[in-house]
C-alpha cells in the first residue's frame, strides 16, 4: 500500500500514528509548510512526521479533530472560530499562511465541510454564497458546491488528495466524483 500512496500521490509515504491511531486526517492539518497535530500526539510520532522536512505545532488545546477545525492549503488557510488567538498565531506561523477564523455553513468544523488542495476546493453541498466566495477568497482557489460517498455533505470524510492525485469513497456517485476530480483537477 505504501507503494501505491506514494504513486499516487507524488510524494515519499510511510505509515505513522497520531495519538496511537491511524486516524491522520481527522487529527492533524498540513500543508507544504507544516503540520497541526492535537495535543494527545506522542513525543516518538512528532520526531517520524519531523522526518518529512515539516514544521510541527501541537496545539495545547482541548479539542483533539484538528482536522475538522482546519482547511488548508499552500495558499491560506480558514479555522474554525473554537480555536484561541493563540492558537490562531502559532498555526500562521507553523504553516505560513494567512489564516481567517471563521464558520462555513453555519458549522464550527470548517475542516468537515470543505475539502481543499492547491489546484481547487470541494464545499459542503448547502454552502451560502458568502461560504463559496470566502473559501475563494482566503484558499485563492476555485469551489464548488459538493459532496461524496452518495450525498455526505462533510466532504473531507471521503477524499484525500493533493495537487497530484485522489483517493476518494468507494460509495461517491459519478455526478459526485465529476465535481470532486474537475475542482481538483486531477
Amino acid at each position: 500500500f505504501d507503494e501505491d500512496f506514494s504513486n499516487i500521490f507524488n510524494v515519499p509515504s510511510k505509515r505513522i500514528t497520531i495519538g496511537g491511531t491511524e486516524f491522520i486526517g481527522l487529527f492533524s492539518a498540513m500543508n507544504s509548510n507544516g503540520i497541526v497535530l492535537p495535543f494527545i500526539v506522542r513525543d516518538e510520532e512528532v520526531e517520524e512526521i519531523k522526518k518529512f522536512g515539516l514544521d510541527v505545532l501541537v496545539l495545547k488545546e482541548r479539542f483533539t479533530a484538528i482536522g475538522n477545525l482546519i482547511v488548508v492549503n499552500d495558499k491560506g488557510a480558514i479555522v474554525s472560530d473554537l480555536l484561541s488567538k493563540k492558537s490562531i498565531k502559532s498555526i500562521e506561523d507553523v504553516l505560513k499562511v494567512e489564516v481567517v477564523q471563521a464558520s462555513l455553513v453555519n458549522s464550527k468544523v470548517v475542516g468537515s465541510v470543505c475539502f481543499a488542495t492547491n489546484k481547487g476546493a470541494i464545499l459542503h453541498r448547502e454552502a451560502r454564497d458568502e461560504d463559496v466566495e470566502l473559501v475563494k477568497d482566503v484558499l485563492k482557489v476555485e469551489v464548488e458546491r459538493g459532496s461524496v460517498n452518495f450525498g455526505s455533505p462533510f466532504v473531507a470524510s471521503g477524499i484525500i488528495a493533493n495537487s497530484y492525485g485522489a483517493l476518494i469513497g468507494s460509495k461517491t456517485s459519478g455526478y459526485e466524483l465529476d465535481i470532486i476530480l474537475r475542482m481538483l483537477q486531477i
